[in-house]
């Protein structure tokens, strides 16, 4: 991947980001209902399973931006610059 990304892909442990509450940062192995379901013992938050992973090795990478969002429909809001081709 770095020789795609030169400067931009950063390494993060994956240890417990399954199991890590990215609300309030407990870990608790039975805080993962299911291979889809993610919920807190500790302060309740619920949500997929792999997007609270997700937001926990955003939050390792120190990055504070969402893969998804943009319009129309969730178009990705976070994409790389495009080209813009213009006719003569």
């Amino acid at each position: 991947m770095e020789h795609k990304a030169p400067g931009r892909v950063v390494k993060v442990t994956p240890a417990y980001t399954s199991q890590r509450c990215s609300a309030c940062g407990s870990v608790d192995g039975k805080s993962r209902e299911s291979q889809a379901d993610f919920r807190c013992r500790s302060c309740g938050y619920a949500c997929n399973a792999d997007v609270n992973a997700a937001r926990n090795i955003k939050h390792a990478a120190g990055h504070a931006v969402s893969a998804r969002g943009g319009e129309p429909l969730g178009w990705p809001a976070n994409r790389e610059p495009q080209p813009v081709l213009l006719s003569a």
